[in-house]
């Protein structure tokens, strides 16, 4: 194959890999600009029964429908183009220029919690779209999830066309039981490798390579226990990390996570403040209060300086702690000179935030978060980041009164003890909107959050700003100016 060029304009470079259900190559497209270069997958269905390419044209075309939905997300490859050659199929897709996770979820290598996190947020985010089409993938594993080098997101790729219709095929031509498993084995449940996978089967591949990452050991070294997969002391985990990865691989698929976007939900109920672990070169030790007070305690033992100097020692430093520009735009308190823009044009959306904050796209399909911007970290032992949220959501003929009134049901619904200390009208985008301060708890921290909220054309634009109460007055400034600061543009 290497070498010939099919449909009259897709060169074979390379050959990647494969088996009986079909084979991968590296091509470059000669009709492109720049010939770019795809994958092309061909689809060899083992039979020699006749029916079978009339049985494998018409489960070709079903399976390119979906395949050219799925492909509409960012994170998986793209369906380019599809055709039949000399009674043959084809997919094209886009080529993902990265690394497969095979290297960085290695054997006897331990990820830490937060990048163990990070890889189940971008693959179940991944899978609540997938789900969305009812579709299961059937063989998630590390080689097919590929850390994209242009953005250093995961992808997943590999969606097993061939491996469907060929199974497809066996099942409708007779020649072998009514289910055939398809995938690897490690990753694969009980009930799909008996044939028999489900919307939850896939949850179960994904939390094996967690598991798998924060243990590093290989899924079918790790101990079983009436089924169950014993793997809690092999790893430094949070209980409340381990108890969604241990629903997440229950034996018994009733018992598991029954959808992507419940284990969404779960993920997002963490309460990891620490999604950013950007913290400043400025010596954070050292601007610690408690560090600083430690350092002077020592400096006062040594030179025998008298507790009344001491104390307009500990004065004049606050001052400067609190005042010095470099030290506020450190701590992100700074709230003039230091701005940058936030420009989402998809959206039509415009902020100004601290260059010092980290920005984090959330494109968060359950909650419809688009953007968080969060503070920088103050020291080894802040624990919670302040951050600052936009929203956008489609809402249906609904006038202000009413996504208010829906809005403060909401808020007392979804947040624990939750506390509404002040509310009234208000302003955003330069729109009439509304405004809501409460407080509630998250296990044992309180916070302290702000909403407001407006319509414009048919969607509705609300901003929330979390902090622990004790902290929220520090960085109100600012989130008032971010506040101020959004645009939306007036197009539709």
């Amino acid at each position: 194959m290497q070498g010939q060029t099919l449909a009259g304009r897709y060169y074979i470079a390379k050959h990647l890999g494969g088996g009986g259900f079909g084979q991968t190559y590296l091509a470059e497209d000669r009709k492109r600009s720049g010939n770019p270069r795809c994958v092309v997958k061909q689809l060899k269905p083992q039979s020699n029964n006749p029916d079978v390419p009339q049985i494998a044209r018409r489960l070709f075309k079903t399976e390119i429908e979906t395949l050219h939905q799925l492909g509409t997300h960012p994170m998986i490859p793209e369906l380019l183009d599809s055709f039949e050659e000399d009674r043959e199929f084809y997919l094209v897709q886009g080529l993902i220029e990265g690394e497969n996770l095979n290297k960085e979820i290695a054997l006897g290598r331990q990820l830490n919690e937060t990048e163990v996190i990070q890889i189940l947020r971008d693959v179940i985010e991944i899978l609540v779209f997938v789900q969305k089409h009812q579709f299961i993938h059937r063989d998630i594993d590390p080689s097919n999830l590929m850390r994209r080098k242009s953005d250093g997101r995961i992808v997943l790729i590999d969606f097993g066309a061939a491996k469907r219709i060929s199974t497809q095929i066996i099942n409708s031509i007779g020649q072998a039981p009514q289910t055939v498993a398809v995938g690897k084995i490690p990753y694969m449940p009980p009930e799909q490798r008996d044939g028999y996978p489900n919307l939850s089967s896939d949850i179960y591949a994904v939390g094996m390579i967690c598991i798998q990452a924060l243990t590093g050991i290989l899924p079918q070294q790790l101990l079983q226990k009436n089924g169950e997969i014993r793997w809690r002391d092999r790893a430094e985990v949070s209980d409340s990390l381990a108890n969604i990865l241990d629903k997440m691989v229950r034996h018994n698929f009733h018992k598991r996570y029954q959808s992507a976007a419940e284990v969404w939900e779960a993920i997002e109920k963490l309460n990891y403040a620490a999604v950013s672990t950007k913290i400043s070169s400025f010596p954070t030790k050292i601007l610690s209060p408690s560090n600083l007070l430690i350092a002077i305690g020592t400096w006062m033992r040594h030179r025998k300086v008298t507790f009344f100097a001491a104390g307009c020692l500990v004065v004049g430093l606050g001052i400067a702690w609190l005042l010095a520009p470099e030290i506020r735009k450190i701590m992100g308190l700074e709230a003039a000179g230091n701005f940058i823009i936030y420009d989402n044009r998809n959206l039509g959306i415009k902020m100004q935030y601290p260059e010092t904050w980290d920005k984090r796209d959330n494109l968060n399909p359950i909650t419809n978060e688009i953007v968080e911007f969060i503070t920088p970290q103050e020291s080894e032992e802040d624990r919670f980041l302040e951050r600052l949220i936009i929203t956008v959501e489609s809402v249906n003929n609904q006038t202000l009164y009413d996504y208010t009134k829906l809005s403060k049901q909401e808020i007392i619904k979804l947040n624990n003890d939750a506390k509404i200390t002040q509310e009234g009208e208000s302003t955003l985008a330069s729109k009439s909107g509304y405004r809501v301060v409460y407080t509630t708890k998250e296990g044992d921290r309180e916070l302290k959050k702000l909403e407001v909220w407006t319509l414009k054309h048919d969607k509705a634009y609300f901003v929330t700003y979390v902090a622990e109460v004790g902290k929220y007055d520090r960085f109100l400034p600012v989130v008032e100016k971010m506040i101020k600061s959004l645009e939306v543009a007036d197009t539709k």
